[in-house]
């Protein structure tokens, strides 16, 4: 399985991958170290995920087919998300980022290595 090798590839977390298939961190975690493999619902996920085809997440082929040209859907926003967004485009940089520091703090998703909010 090809997992871990997409998540580092792409800078993600464990935690951010499960938030973006529905699914626990530790899920993640044993998929990665193949204790377990995800049931197809979560294969699917993940390939649709990483723009990438079950075959070549689960290592049956190199070939990345036809599913990476194609990025996939952005999922609709929920009128909160939606509100969110909205009054995240609306801040100054600096807020931005103490946005996104306080957001990470609170969901436990760590803010990217070398960057900081703070002067």
């Amino acid at each position: 399985m090809r997992l871990k090798e997409l998540r580092e590839e792409k800078n993600l977390s464990q935690k951010q991958v499960s938030v973006a298939i529905n699914t626990n961190q530790s899920n993640i975690a044993r998929w990665e170290n193949g204790l377990n493999e995800p049931a197809i619902s979560f294969a699917i996920a993940l390939a649709d995920f990483f723009g990438v085809t079950v075959d070549y997440l689960i290592g049956r082929t190199d070939e990345l087919g036809n599913v990476a040209a194609m990025p996939p859907a952005a999922p609709a926003l929920a009128e909160d998300e939606r509100r969110l967004l909205e009054c995240y485009r609306a801040l100054e940089p600096d807020y931005k980022r103490l946005a996104i520091d306080t957001l990470g703090t609170w969901s436990g998703i760590p803010t990217k290595k070398g960057k900081t909010s703070r002067a």
